[in-house]
Order: structure tokens, then C-alpha cells, then sequence
């Protein structure tokens, strides 16, 4: 186990996609069993962000940084806003392209700066640890539709949105 996790790259070496119930459409970007420790207890380096499906990339400083499996792992393609866990590290070192207001949509994430970027993630660290999410798909018989919800681990549990 140890040597495929080392083949890895990015932050597949850190973080996993488990997949739970009938149809693999339920399941938690969590943290892998080999996490080394000094990693875990990086306050800084992991975040939950949303961003539009439309769009791929959040934009930092003016500049679009675009998700791919090495900075980022996303929750489902299905629904306009999308979540995904990110690693900053990583996404620092991605390519920025210039950002003007043409190319945004209605759930376009934009931030200030890394350091904006920190902050949050050291406030999501803050409330549980290191961050992770669960995504539940929720089936409507009546309307034959699928919908999912994101349980990010450090919202509050009286949260009717993410509340379990």
C-alpha cells in the first residue's frame, strides 16, 4: 500500500475518494490512511472550496487557477456549484492565467490572495481538523432526479443543509 501511495502525485498522495452506497454516488474526500504526520497537522495547506461547474479554476489575486487532479480533488460534476478539496501548496505552484469579469459565472469563487486562501483554510482547520467533505445523493421517485448534499467537516451540526 505504502509503495503505490508513493507514486502518487499532488495531492492524491494525501487525499482519497472513498465511495460508499449502491451506486458509488455517495462518498467522502478524506484524508488516506498514509498521511504523514507533519502533513496532517498542516493548518494551512488544505481547503473546502466551491466554484462553478462552467468555470474549473477559482480565481486568486485576479488570476484563474485552474482545478486538476494535482492540486485538487472535486465532489460530483452533476450540480452547477461544485465543491473540492485543494491543496494550496500545489495550487500555488499551477500556471495563473489573467481573469477579467467576462469569464464569471454565478458560482465563481474569487479570493484576494493565498494568503485570503490560508486564512480560510486555517478557519476550517480550526473547527475539526484537517478538512474534509461527504457528498450524499439524495434520490426523488417522484421526479426520477437526483440531488446531492455536501457535509463539510467543520460545519455545525445544526446546520439543516448539512446537518447528517
Amino acid at each position: 500500500m505504502q509503495n503505490q501511495t508513493e507514486k502518487l502525485q499532488g495531492i492524491q498522495r494525501y487525499y482519497q475518494r472513498t465511495r460508499q452506497g449502491e451506486y458509488g454516488n455517495n462518498y467522502y474526500i478524506e484524508p488516506r490512511e498514509t498521511y504523514p504526520l507533519y502533513v496532517l497537522n498542516s493548518d494551512d495547506r488544505f481547503v473546502v472550496v466551491t466554484f462553478d461547474r462552467d468555470d474549473n479554476y477559482v480565481v486568486v489575486d485576479n488570476k484563474r487557477y485552474y482545478l486538476n487532479k494535482y492540486n485538487s480533488i472535486k465532489a460530483t460534476d452533476k450540480i452547477q456549484q461544485r465543491v473540492a478539496v485543494v491543496d494550496l501548496d500545489e495550487l500555488q505552484k499551477s500556471k495563473g492565467y489573467p481573469y477579467s469579469d467576462k469569464f464569471s459565472h454565478r458560482y465563481t469563487s474569487v479570493f484576494e490572495s493565498f494568503d485570503e486562501l490560508k486564512h480560510l483554510a486555517m478557519s476550517q482547520y480550526e473547527r475539526n481538523g484537517i478538512p474534509y467533505v461527504k457528498q450524499l445523493a439524495q434520490y426523488n421517485e417522484n421526479t426520477a432526479t437526483c440531488s446531492y448534499v455536501y457535509e463539510p467537516s467543520f460545519a455545525n451540526a445544526t446546520d439543516p443543509v448539512t446537518a447528517a
